[in-house]
This record gives structure tokens, C-alpha cells and sequence, in this order.
């Protein structure tokens, strides 16, 4: 897919962030109502995820299956975390479940 600007890019983004400007000017009335319904719809693992800014990053290119990244997409929108967050959650489970070693204070990975 030549010129293929991925799930992360940067007009998405920049959409993304026009429209929740607009949810969040047009429910601003309605934000305590919704902050149950939103903890309540949230799944298990979603505990887990860090507010949109934390720790330090480092960024991370790489492709996945198209079905992959539409199932990305969908979780993303509907419980309103970012790319960035879902993935290092599920890296991060993923390497515990197959005994990668942890990092030190230092970044380094413990043997």
C-alpha cells in the first residue's frame, strides 16, 4: 500500500483532536452522568492504561494485519484511549505471560 498513512498519522490525529473538541464542548453539561457509564463499559484490562500523558516514550514503527488495526481502531474509539497506551498495556502483559525480564531503574533489561 503505497502513500498508506496508517492508523497513527498525522491528519488523523489532527481530526481526532477537532472532533473531541466538539464532544467535548457539546457535553461538557453532561459529564457527570457519563463518567459511571463510561467506568461501567470499560473493560478489565482498560484499568491498566495510563492517562494520555505519562513516563517517558520512545516511538515504535511497525505494521500489523489490517484486521488488527481496524479492532485497534474500534477500541480506541469507543473507550477513548490512545494508540500509544492499548499497545504498551498489551506489550507489557504479552512479555509478563512469557517471562521477559523487567527493566532496572537504569533501563536495562534484568536477567
Amino acid at each position: 500500500m503505497p502513500n498508506s498513512r496508517g492508523l497513527g498519522s498525522r491528519s488523523d490525529r489532527s481530526r481526532g483532536r477537532a472532533s473531541a473538541f466538539e464532544e467535548s464542548a457539546f457535553s461538557a453539561v453532561s459529564s457527570q452522568d457519563s463518567a459511571s457509564h463510561d467506568a461501567a463499559k470499560r473493560p478489565p484490562a482498560a484499568a491498566m492504561l495510563e492517562p494520555k500523558k505519562g513516563p517517558e516514550k520512545e516511538p515504535l514503527n511497525t505494521r500489523v494485519l489490517a484486521s488488527t488495526s481496524r479492532r485497534l481502531g474500534w477500541f480506541t474509539n469507543e473507550y477513548g484511549y490512545s494508540v500509544t497506551n492499548v499497545v504498551d498495556v498489551a506489550l507489557q502483559e504479552f512479555f509478563a505471560r512469557n517471562g521477559v525480564p523487567d527493566v532496572d531503574s537504569n533501563g536495562e533489561v534484568v536477567d
